[in-house]
């Protein structure tokens, strides 16, 4: 599924104050309307794009609004600690980035590449165009993401600045801390549906594959053809999603094993296909 939003981004330099609040709203674009218009009248609102918001002068005003509605508040941090620090705490004490992003009128190339770029990326998708990475120290950076040559996921930096060299405008929000407990529980419901949006599509593709052996007028060369993207995808999701368990706590091991067998069944099914054939 491809996805890239062309909301464009109305707040040039977005700046958090001590007394502001970052708030990314949760759900559907036509879910949203109703709260998003009532945020928006309030003095001290700014729109950075749909669903985004910077509140100077947070109050119980603007909490009251946003009780009725899912969303995620953040606040400025300085402190960047340690994921040994914060590891018995969750999220609650995890500091991260934002990345908002949009295009005008997207060819289909751009539409490929931020797919590809997403998939690639430490983030995890909030809302259309709004990807939220976790910040880390230097050293562990490395660590966990790689050395800058070697990579194995996209952080923020680089996620904003290549999106931004491939015509998108881009905004990056960083040293930010959720402050209310049901953006930590959103955020768990985030993690899990990113996880699905990678997994699902490629298992719907192996089982496509799989009925298509059952076809004796498909050729034994397209077979194994389509079978070398799928377990390519499968083994960057894997290499990501083990990755991504060091930052995001969320054990996929058992998921990933389920679309291993399904992968390694499909090939077997290939290789008797064609042994049959020639037999």
């Amino acid at each position: 599924m491809t996805e890239i939003s062309v909301d464009e981004i109305t707040l040039a330099k977005p700046i958090l104050k001590s007394d502001s609040r970052l708030i990314i709203l949760l759900g559907s674009p036509e879910g949203i309307k109703g709260v998003s218009k009532s945020l928006t009248s309030l003095y001290g609102v700014k729109k950075i794009r749909k669903g985004l918001y910077i509140i100077d002068g947070y109050s119980k005003v603007h909490e009251e609004i946003l009780q009725t509605h899912s969303f995620i508040s953040f606040i400025k941090t300085r402190e960047i600690p340690s994921t040994r620090k914060t590891l018995g705490d969750g999220f609650s004490k995890r500091v991260f980035s934002v990345v908002a992003f949009s295009y005008q009128n997207p060819t289909a190339q751009q539409k490929k590449y931020v797919e590809r770029l997403i998939k690639k990326s430490a983030g995890i998708r909030l809302r259309p165009g709004v990807i939220l990475f976790p910040l880390l120290r230097a050293k562990e950076q490395r660590r966990v993401l790689g050395l800058e040559d070697k990579q194995v996921l996209i952080g923020s930096k680089d996620f904003n600045r290549l999106i931004h060299e491939n015509g998108g405008i881009t905004v990056r929000l960083s040293r930010l801390r959720i402050v209310n407990l049901d953006g930590v529980n959103s955020l768990k419901s985030a993690i899990e549906e990113t996880f699905s949006r990678d997994l699902i599509p490629l298992e719907e593709k192996i089982r496509s594959l799989r009925e298509m052996t059952k076809d004796t007028t498909v050729p034994i060369a397209h077979l194994k053809k389509s079978y070398k993207p799928l377990s390519r995808r499968f083994r960057e999701l894997k290499t990501k999603w083990l990755t991504a368990r060091k930052l995001w706590f969320y054990d996929v091991e058992k998921s990933l094993k389920r679309t291993y067998n399904m992968l390694i069944s499909t090939r077997r099914a290939i290789t008797s296909e064609e042994e049959r054939r020639e037999g």
